[in-house]
């Protein structure tokens, strides 16, 4: 049997059973990773403790630790900028218009007819 090429295995690692899954799951682990690591950044350098969030959410510090480290759903995010003093702000964007999710409209918003 002869080894495979990367470029061999490359061409043809779709093929493999559980490609898509496994691709999803990469996908899903790598957005959680950077969110967690942009969650924890604005909270160190707002100087807020796990301790002051647990107080303000009325959870655990350990929950709050593990909310801190898989944030990734609207609920817990929402409630972790709450927690810190800020407001979640999720937005979808169509060319030069912006739609806002969850607050007020923004500006550039225009109502359509």
């Amino acid at each position: 049997m002869s080894e495979q090429t990367y470029e061999e295995w490359r061409a043809t690692r779709h093929l493999r059973p559980g490609f898509e899954q496994d691709q999803e799951q990469s996908s899903e682990e790598m957005f959680q990773e950077i969110v967690s690591y942009y969650i924890n950044l604005n909270r160190k350098r707002r100087k807020i403790t796990q301790k002051q969030i647990a107080e303000a959410l009325h959870i655990s510090q350990p929950g709050v630790c593990q909310m801190l480290k898989r944030p990734a759903t609207i609920a817990k995010l929402w409630r972790l900028a709450v927690a810190m003093g800020g407001q979640l702000e999720v937005n979808i964007r169509f060319g030069d218009k912006v739609y806002s999710l969850l607050n007020e409209p923004l500006d550039e918003e225009t109502e359509e007819k």
